[in-house]
């Protein structure tokens, strides 16, 4: 049976001269699954900033949901859904527009779920 634990992940980074900023999730171990139950992003700076969130696997992004921060230090909650991310997946965020130099945050909450190595009867 998998065993199941609790997760808050934390993100922060700071944009680049364009204004963009791309955070990643670390890699999980083989065979664990990641149940995202809520994402919330914030940009304390800047108003009319783009969040988008999504998985990546080799390279690939696939994007789930995105927002408009109209409000600069307010935090937004684009996914209000669970979001699955395999072994081999990973949870993105991007911002787009979000100024020079300003420090952005995303936070996941949910569990992570730790398969038990099968046994050979």
């Amino acid at each position: 049976m998998a065993k199941k634990h609790p997760i808050f992940i934390e993100l922060s980074g700071v944009s680049d001269a364009s204004g963009d900023l791309t955070l990643k999730s670390k890699p999980l171990d083989p065979g664990d699954l990641l149940c995202i139950q809520r994402v919330s992003v914030l940009n304390n700076d800047t108003a009319s900033c783009v969040a988008k969130v999504g998985v990546e696997v080799s390279g690939r992004q696939s994007w789930l949901e995105s927002v408009t921060m109209t409000t600069a230090g307010l935090v937004y909650a684009p996914v209000k859904e669970p979001v699955w991310v395999l072994s081999d997946y990973q949870l993105v965020v991007v911002f787009s527009s979000a100024g020079n130099k300003k420090t952005c945050y995303a936070w996941g909450y949910g569990y992570l779920e730790e398969r038990e190595p099968s046994r050979s009867p």
